[in-house]
Order: structure tokens, then C-alpha cells, then sequence
């Protein structure tokens, strides 16, 4: 997904953050206090010959856009301001990744397009945890582990398939990279697991669950 990053697009995101801004849920270590008074309440301006008025609402959980020579348009994962001439002149997403929160909007428009309102939230997009030396030892050798089996799985499949003429290689590609990394992870968590180290919790770590926006979002 493209996104034009235009001034527009740039109000509308600084409103949104605005909004949310600590309204974090997870936030076990110290986070400094960033106040969404310090944000002007109503911002106009003009963008590609488009007038725009956007207001963070007085109820701090809305933000309301209205445009002059120009609509907006929604699609699946996107707000659109659309020119007069049909011309897309600013995206932006639904979905804005921020820090250890994903910012949500939920828009409506008016009956003419040219009026939008939409409910902004924050979500947390993981969790804290306080891990020790030795959880993160197991755990460093596991992603090396795997990085370096799947390389050399892959090889493996690669240079298996080319002596079968090509003929297997969609085959001994993928099982090869998968029995890589599963084995690297095995191999890579022993290791870490055999370094000495405390097992007494000391530190907070942030786990995400999702990554990305839109359709090149991905959890697990």
C-alpha cells in the first residue's frame, strides 16, 4: 500500500497521536507523559489547491476533517482526499503503528464526502515481560540459530533440486529451509542455554504480537 504523505495527511495523523497520546495501556517501565493539550485543537490549512479544517474534538476521543474543493473517499484500509479533478492528492491509513500502541480510526463522512468524523482509539499491539540473562541467552541463540539454519537449509534444498534437473527444487526449497531453521532454533537455543547466566528476572522487554498496518500486517 502507498501512502502520500502530504500536509494533510500530516495533520490528520498529529490530530490522531493527539488524541492518544498516554493512553497507553502496558507500560510497566517509567514512560514520559506527553500531553495532548500541548497539540493545537484546530488546524487549517490548504493542500494541493484542497482546503482542510481538521478539529481533535472537545471530547478528546474524536477528530472531525472537513474539506473545500475537495471528498474524501474510503477504502478498505485507507482514507483518500480526493481534488476536484479526481486526483488522489493524500492517503492515509485506518491503522497508524505508534511506538508500543497501534492508533485506530473509525471514520464516517457526510452524505456529499466533503465532512469526516472518526472515532480514534489505541491498542496495545503486545505486552511487557521481565526476562532474565538466561531466558535471553536461549533466546538470542534461537533467532541465530534459525537465521543461519534456514541459510543453510535453503542451500541444501537448492543444490538437492538442481541435481534432480530442477524438477524437485519447489519441493526441497521449502522443506529444506523449514528443517534449517527448526534445527538451527534447536541447535541455537542449547547453546544459549548452555551459557552460564542468572535466572532471575531483571529486565523489561516489550513482545509485539503484530507488525506492519493494513495489508501488510502480520501477528502471531
Amino acid at each position: 500500500m502507498r501512502i502520500k504523505k502530504y500536509a494533510a495527511t500530516a495533520v490528520l495523523t498529529i490530530a490522531a497521536i493527539g488524541i492518544t497520546c498516554g493512553t497507553s495501556d502496558a507500560q510497566p517501565p517509567a514512560q514520559p507523559d506527553v500531553s495532548a493539550e500541548a497539540l493545537p485543537s484546530n488546524t487549517q490549512g490548504t493542500d494541493h489547491g484542497v482546503a482542510y479544517c481538521v478539529d481533535r474534538g472537545r471530547d478528546g476521543k474524536t477528530l472531525t476533517a472537513v474539506l473545500t474543493g475537495g471528498t474524501f473517499d474510503i477504502d478498505e484500509d485507507t482514507i483518500n482526499v480526493i481534488a476536484a479533478d479526481g486526483t488522489v492528492v493524500s492517503s492515509l491509513p485506518l491503522q497508524l503503528p505508534l511506538g508500543d500502541q497501534e492508533v485506530t480510526l473509525t471514520p464516517r463522512l457526510d452524505a456529499n464526502g466533503t465532512k469526516l468524523v472518526a472515532d480514534v482509539a489505541a491498542n496495545p499491539i503486545g505486552y511487557w515481560r521481565k526476562t532474565s540473562p538466561h531466558q535471553r541467552s536461549i533466546e538470542a541463540g534461537m533467532g541465530i540459530g534459525a537465521a543461519i539454519g534456514g541459510l543453510g537449509g535453503a542451500l541444501l534444498g537448492i543444490v538437492i533440486g538442481i541435481a534432480t534437473m530442477g524438477l524437485l527444487i519447489p519441493i526441497t526449497l521449502p522443506v529444506g529451509l523449514l528443517v534449517g531453521v527448526l534445527g538451527g532454533m534447536a541447535v541455537g537455543g542449547a547453546a544459549g542455554a548452555a551459557i552460564p547466566n542468572s535466572d532471575v528476572p531483571d529486565q523489561w522487554d516489550y513482545q509485539q504480537e503484530c507488525h506492519g498496518t493494513g495489508a501488510y500486517q502480520y501477528c502471531w
